[in-house]
């Protein structure tokens, strides 16, 4: 049986390539090319979030606790008030940041940058959804980058967290906006399902904190 992994960005199992580069061994996504995986060479191969052999969604190791930046703040806009609330608790539990927003559409999401990119604030990063009402994501997305080059501002990650897949044309729409990357939300309802992709969500920027600290 060949072997796979949980992709964050197709939002299920799939298989992998693996690239060795700078004394480093990654697992890719055959599909979306997603990163699953960076280990140093001299690392015991092992799956970041074990998979159980006799069901299609992963097992999750909780996520880590990310370093808080003094007075960073984190934003978070989804259309959703269950998701959001799960989101804004997580990442207070787990001190992502000093202080944590949400907001129900875009527009509400920009306008607090702008207020807080004013009082030269640091953003952490921005977790948007896709499809929102007044404002989409990938609109808000570009606004934020648009503050961002006119108030010379630090450039925040932005991590889209959506139930779509991630298709060519937003992959390219997120090179143009690095740092940018996609979660896959997923589309059932069930809440417990919902949570772990968030506890997924948060591992993965966990993992990016390890890798570039703010």
């Amino acid at each position: 049986m060949e072997d796979t992994k949980y992709c964050l960005c197709c939002g299920e199992q799939v298989p992998f390539s693996v690239v060795v580069r700078q004394g480093r061994r990654e697992q890719n996504c055959v599909y979306c090319g997603f990163t699953l995986d960076v280990r140093n060479l001299d690392e015991p191969d092992a799956p970041v979030a074990p998979v159980a052999a006799s069901s299609a969604e992963p097992v999750l190791e909780p996520a880590p606790s990310a370093p808080s930046p003094a007075e960073g703040y984190a934003l978070v806009a989804d259309d959703s008030r269950f998701t959001r609330t799960i989101i804004e608790a997580l990442l207070k539990e787990k001190n992502f940041s000093a202080h944590v927003l949400s907001f129900e559409n875009g527009l509400e999401l920009i306008s607090a940058y702008s207020k807080l990119l004013a009082e030269k604030k640091i953003i952490d990063f921005a977790i948007i959804d896709l499809n929102m009402p007044v404002m989409d994501g990938l609109t808000s997305a570009r606004t934020i980058r648009a503050l961002e080059t006119q108030n010379r501002a630090h450039v925040a990650p932005i991590v889209f967290f959506s139930a779509e897949k991630c298709g060519e044309d937003l992959k390219q729409q997120m090179a143009r906006m690095e740092p940018a990357n996609y979660v896959n939300k997923g589309s059932d309802p069930d809440p417990d399902k919902l949570a772990q992709r968030v506890e997924y969500l948060l591992a993965y920027l966990a993992e990016k904190y390890k890798e570039n600290p703010q």
